[in-house]
This record gives structure tokens, sequence and C-alpha cells, in this order.
């Protein structure tokens, strides 16, 4: 075991072609899009099983049904909020305690993460997803019988340290089976589904689903590994400089996503085409790293500039949006609001608007963009150039904090509180741009990275999230969103410099700083 930088394990630092030009003829000899001059990135191989080549009904089937299963997870976790209030009564807990039902759930599908998707890079991940599918209906049943306080809590520890394979593992799966003027929109759906299972969690028979989806899973979740490094396809590059020549920084952020990941020992054959019942296999190979290295590879990886700050906005996101949400029950369901618990559920309403408007801004939108990007620098991709859709929840998110904040100290009318929210749920806008740009800007390692993100954010809004109700206590509301607010804009700030100086710190830190490499072949 040793380390080694991005560079010797596989990464390629050079400029990508996203749109093809006349000049460089790109169009007529590589892959793209029918009738555009979009260039597939990366390029198909002649490989059969390539996932890339996958029919459009493969690849939907297998991604929206862990779209679900990651949105009942979600829901397992703090689609409850609403009745934290009753429970609370009902067994005669302090409200501190009733919030650990969703605090501790919260704290556990973080670590989770730190433990299924290093298992996942080397076993494959679909053995993980439909073994942790398997232990989250369980859970589900174990949750609905349960008539005590410990049990309801044991249950959703359970559950939610199952469900949280599928958070770092279903986002590198966008990265296996599709393209890169694909990613944007398809993390965005992805992020939807995720902070969905919130407000619409509470409106389903949760087990019901999470049932269904067991099967789905394991009927359509096929496999999507891939050895792209001895698979031949067209060329990526016209004569593009390199980032490490003079004059690479004129285009920010030119860099390959050309996938170069871990090499599967699998037996199946390359020109043979796997029948159905061969995708139903729970084992495809391991990788030629260690376990160990994929452990330890995340935490090297959490002070690349990128994956920390996707790290920490994505913690601020996550706490903003669970702390309002534990909050709702305490704010309507006593004077002078007085709703009953399913009123109170209506606020998932405009947390689901929010939702989907933020994963289609920071999912869809962004994708155009760095199309427009591109166009306007002959044709080259930047991972950066989706952050310039940041200024949207800069101005969003902050107003429906501020509204939700001073709505609730000054008990106004309950649609200011409601809209509020839903401007608070416009953060999947920010997770969408976070998760794709660590996708985009560090392919091979993705799955690592993106461990870092979702584990790590989870564990820093649990630490946050465990003082929110004794925070708004003692401080106020307006007070504490105002300082939420102004905490939001800052990190949101910070993103700046990752757009200024995006090439040059990819550069660096993929030839320069080191992570865990263990290859076990060399030990065979």
């Amino acid at each position: 075991m040793g380390l080694r930088t991005l560079r010797e394990i596989g990464h390629v630092e050079k400029a990508v072609q996203l749109l093809g030009t006349a000049d460089l003829g790109d169009v007529d000899h590589r892959a793209h899009v029918e009738g555009t001059n979009i260039l597939l990135v990366p390029q198909p191989s002649s490989d059969m099983n390539d996932p890339l080549r996958w029919s459009t009904l493969q690849k939907y089937a297998a991604f929206l049904n862990v779209c679900v299963f990651s949105a009942t997870t979600t829901g397992f976790v703090g689609g409850f909020a609403p009745a934290l209030y009753e429970l609370s009564v009902e067994f005669n807990q302090s409200l501190t305690k009733t919030t650990g039902l969703i605090l501790w759930a919260l704290f556990i599908s973080g670590i989770g993460n730190f433990f299924w998707v290093p298992l996942g890079v080397y076993f494959g991940k679909r053995p993980i997803f439909v073994l942790s599918a398997f232990i989250l209906f369980v859970s589900t049943i174990w949750c609905a019988v349960s008539n005590t306080f410990g049990s309801i809590l044991a249950s959703r520890i359970v559950g939610a340290f199952a469900g949280s394979s599928t958070e770092a593992l279903a986002v590198a799966m966008i990265d296996d089976i599709f393209y890169l003027h694909e990613r944007g929109s398809k993390t965005g759906l992805y992020i939807m589904f995720i902070y969905s299972g919130n407000s619409i969690g509470p409106l389903v028979a949760g087990f019901i689903v999470q049932g269904l989806n067991l099967v789905g899973i394991f009927l359509f979740v096929h496999e999507s590994r891939f050895d792209r490094r001895t698979q031949s396809s067209a060329p990526l590059e016209h004569g593009v400089q390199s980032e490490e020549t003079e004059g690479a920084e004129k285009y920010a952020g030119a860099q390959t996503v050309e996938r170069v990941p871990t090499v599967m020992n699998s037996s199946i054959g390359a020109n043979t085409k796997r029948s159905f019942v061969k995708n139903l296999s729970l084992w495809s190979g391991t990788s030629d790293q260690s376990i160990l290295s994929h452990s330890l590879r995340p935490w090297l990886l959490s002070v690349y500039p990128a994956v920390f700050w996707g790290t920490t906005i994505y913690a601020l996101c996550l706490a903003w949006q669970i702390g309002s949400g534990t909050l709702t029950s305490f704010i309507f369901q006593l004077p002078p609001y007085n709703f009953s618990p399913g009123v109170n559920g209506l606020i998932n309403i405009p947390a689901f608007v929010g939702n989907l408007l933020g994963s289609i801004t920071g999912g869809y939108v962004t994708d155009v963009y760095v199309q427009y990007w591109a166009r306007k620098h002959e044709g080259k991709f930047s991972p950066e150039a989706r952050l310039v859709l940041l200024v949207v929840p800069a101005v969003i998110v902050p107003t429906g904090l501020l509204m939700f904040g001073f709505g609730a100290q000054r008990q106004l009318h309950w649609a200011v509180i409601y809209v509020g929210y839903g401007g608070i749920n416009y953060v999947t806008c920010v997770a969408s741009i976070a998760f794709t740009l660590v996708m985009d800007s560090y392919f091979e390692v993705a799955a690592e990275a993106l461990l870092m993100i979702n584990g790590g954010s989870k564990i820093i809004a649990w630490a946050f999230t465990y003082g929110f109700i004794p925070w708004t206590t003692s401080a106020g509301y307006e007070r504490v969103f105002g300082t939420m607010a102004g905490l939001f804009l800052v990190w949101i700030a910070a993103a700046v410099p990752l757009y200024v100086f995006g090439p040059r710190i990819r550069n660096y830190t993929t030839t320069k700083m080191r992570v865990v490499f263990w290859d076990t072949t060399s030990h065979a």
C-alpha cells in the first residue's frame, strides 16, 4: 500500500471537447448526439456490455429504481417530522429526545456511507443495492409495528444505516451509464428524489413502496462498473493542449472526463452480450485495489478544494432543510395556529415545489448552460461553468430562511412560513451543482469523493441539527434563521475562487496531492 497522485492511478488531465467543430471534423469522426454537434463524452467502447451502450429503457429502469430507493430512505429518515409533536406526547418524551428519532437516523446514515461505498466500489454496486434494500424493507415493517419509543428508534437506526448505501453509489452510477452532457440533469433528478422523500414520504405507505422497490432493484439495477482502459473507442483529443501546457488556462476548467475506473476480475467475455438472467447475478468480480484503499482514500480527498466545498455546502443544505422541518410541528400544532398533523403535513407541498424547481435549475438548466458556455469557448467543457447558476439559490434560499424565521417568531400568517419553507427547499439546486462539480472534476475517484460529500455532510448536519432546538429556544427564530441565511451566503461566495482558479486547482490536486493506492493484483 502506498500513496500516489490521481494521475499515477489513471486520471488524465486534458481538455475535453464537448461540442464538435467543423475545423476538427469532430462530428464526422466521433460519436455524437444525432442531429447535433454534442460529442459523447466518454466515447462509448466497442464492448456490447458497455453500460453507456445500454438501451434507454435499461438505463432508466436502473436509475429510477435507485432514485426511488433513495427517496424511500430519506422519507424513512426525516419524512415524519410533522408527527414529532404527537409522538412526544404519546410516549411522554421531551422535545429534544423525540427529535432524536430523526437526528440519530441522520447521523447513522452518514456513518453508513463509509461502510457501504468501499464495499460497492470493491464488489460492485448491484449486490450492495440488493442487500441494503432488503434490510431497509425489513426495517420499515419493524418501525410500523413498533409500540415503544425504543423500538421505533432502533428500527430507524438500522433502516437509515441500510438506506445510506444509495447516496454516493447512486450518484456514481450516473457516471457509469450517462454521458457528460446528461450528468447535470440526471443528478438534478436524483437530488429531487432524495429531498422529495421528506415531502412525499409521509403521504405514502413506506413499507409497501419499499417492498415494490426491492423487487425493482433486484430485477432492473444491473451492475454498471466498466473498465475502459482496455476498450477501443474513438479518440477524445484532436490536438487540444494539456492543462499543463502554457495557455491552457484560457479555457477555464478544461479537463478530461474519460473514465478509467479500476479493473474488475470478471470472466465474462467482452464481445458476448449478457442475457437478462446473467445480469441478475450478484457477482461481477472485484476491484484490483483493496477495500482498505477505497476506505482510506476519501479522507485524503476531503482536503481537495472542490470536495471540501461540496461537503460543507451540502451539510448546510441538509442542516437548513432538516432543522426547519423538525420545527414545523412545534410551530403549527400549538397556538396560535393549532393545526392538526394532517394540515401541518401540507407544508410538504411547497417543500416539494422548492425541491422540484431547485433540481431543475441545478440539473437540466446547468446542462444547457455548460453547452452555451462551451459554444463561447471553442467547444471546450468546464466543470466550474455550472457554478454560475449558484446566483439563483443565493437569492431564493436566504429569502426563504428569513421568511420562515421571521414568520415563526412574529406569528405571521401561515402562508408566509409555508412559502419560506419552499424557498429553503430550493437548496436542491446547490446540492446538484456540488455533486456534479465533483463528478466532472475527479471522475476516476468519483465514488470515494462523493462518499465524503454524503457521509461527511450528514455528520456535520447532524452535529448542527442536534443543537438546533436548544439554539432556537434560547436565541429565537429571527436570530437563528438570520444567522443561517448569512452562513449560506458566505459558503456560496466561497465558490467564486473555485470558479476563477478551478483549472489550476485541479491540475495541482491531480499531479501533486496523493491518495491511497493498494494494487492487490501485485500481491496475487
